[in-house]
């Protein structure tokens, strides 16, 4: 499942992860310098992404002969970026969640935010890591290395991870128990988008007006299809999928509330106690 290069991203994005949180707990930025830069970072981040695998096609034109189609350069060219590419799965959505955060007045929305940023960060870019869905298209260690697109891709998300830690357990942490049902109305609010957006974004090959297959399908937030590689072939299997991947999610975010309740717990009854 995990090719070597793969590996050495992961041991890298968990070194600079660590990294970052000491350099923070030593440093003790203010949680909003801190978002300002992780959002110009993220920026910059997906001008390279943006710039390193959009390509320049033809337009085709289709050419009917006999049963079958072919296609005819017609001589104009256009960038293309891959609909797996767009910024619609959590991690290209911490973008806007640390806009909203420095920009945001309003101190409750900007708590809100900022449990978004603790839980999607956290959650979403280990997975990014973890499952890293461009890996197929690095089959060596030297592409691992020698691609723009990779080094983005595993720098931006050990950032993730690091703003989302930061987010619930530096010392004037905000998020609280009582934002787990914000975020949990959040989450499922965009996932529901993304039952859409798949359908949107892939290429349906239909035969006398019916749908009889996919040229390509999108799977933002993996609502569509799993991580795992089971191959579920009908309805019923996908509805039980999507229950399943719901109680692990709320499961897991609980279980991330639950411990950041105890850790600032813990550090107020430690200053009792230094006080005392």
């Amino acid at each position: 499942m995990f090719s070597v290069g793969h590996l050495l991203w992961i041991t890298i994005s968990l070194f600079l992860i660590v990294f970052g949180l000491i350099f923070c707990r030593i440093r003790s930025p203010r949680w909003e310098d801190l978002v300002k830069c992780c959002f110009w970072l993220g920026l910059l981040s997906e001008l390279v992404k943006i710039f390193s695998v959009t390509e320049i096609l033809p337009i085709v034109e289709p050419v009917l002969s006999g049963a079958s189609v072919s296609y005819e350069v017609s001589g104009t060219y256009s960038p293309y970026l891959e609909n797996a590419d767009l910024p619609f799965e959590l991690c290209s959505l911490q973008i806007p969640f640390y806009a909203l955060v420095i920009w945001c007045r309003d101190p409750k929305w900007k708590r809100r935010f900022t449990s978004l940023i603790f839980v999607t960060g956290i959650i979403g870019g280990t997975l990014g890591i973890l499952l890293a869905y461009i890996a197929p298209e690095h089959p060596t260690v030297r592409d691992f290395f020698t691609s723009p697109r990779a080094w983005q891709y595993f720098l931006y998300h050990a950032m993730v991870v690091t703003a989302g830690i930061n987010a619930g357990f530096r010392r004037d942490s905000t998020v609280s128990l009582r934002d787990l049902k914000g975020v949990l109305a959040a989450l499922a609010s965009l996932d529901i988008i993304t039952l859409y957006l798949n359908s949107i974004f892939s290429e349906p090959v239909y035969v006398s007006a019916k749908p009889v297959g996919l040229l390509y399908r999108a799977n933002f937030f993996s609502s569509y299809v799993n991580p795992i590689g089971l191959v579920l072939t009908e309805k019923w299997q996908w509805i039980v999928y999507l229950i399943v991947r719901l109680l692990i999610a709320v499961i897991t975010i609980l279980l991330l509330f639950l411990i950041q309740n105890i850790f600032q717990k813990m550090k107020t009854l430690g200053k009792e106690m230094s006080r005392g």
